[in-house]
This record gives structure tokens, sequence and C-alpha cells, in this order.
């Protein structure tokens, strides 16, 4: 993972913040967050997806298929949490 700190991120939500974008292997982050570990613990399960899947397949995926992209997500905010609560 190569963390790439920047100052705005877009957003797919409008009045919505996003925190961190994945675009393996680089996560950009906001700088708020650069050192937020259930942030990074969340992007890395992307990481580990993209590799598993391959760059193309995971990416075509998270941007046509809706159920898809709910369910790696869910896997993301499941680790999330789970740092969170530690």
């Amino acid at each position: 993972m190569r963390l790439i700190v920047v100052p705005w991120l877009p957003s797919v939500y409008q009045e919505r913040t996003t925190w961190a974008i994945t675009i393996a292997p680089f996560v950009f982050i906001l700088k708020a967050f650069k050192d937020d570990p259930a942030i990074l613990a969340h992007e890395m399960v992307h990481i580990e997806q993209v590799r598993i899947m391959g760059w193309w397949q995971f990416y075509w995926n998270y941007v046509t298929n809706v159920g898809f992209r709910r369910s790696v997500e869910a896997e993301g905010y499941a680790k999330q949490r789970e740092v969170e609560n530690a």
C-alpha cells in the first residue's frame, strides 16, 4: 500500500465526506485520517481484495455492480469497526 495524503477527495454522495479511496496500489487519504488505524485497516481490505481478484476485475465490478460494491464495502467497514472496537 502506498499512502498518498491529499487535501480533498471526491464523494459519490452529496453532503458526505470521503476519507480515503483505494486505487491499488495507492490509497489516497485525507490528511486528518492518515494515522487512523481503523480507516487504514478498511483500505487494506480493499488492497487485499484487489490482490485476490485482480485489478481490472475488482474495479470493473466495483464501478458497474452495486451489489458487488456493497459487498466489498461491507467487508471494509466490518474490519474498520473491528479495529475501532479493539
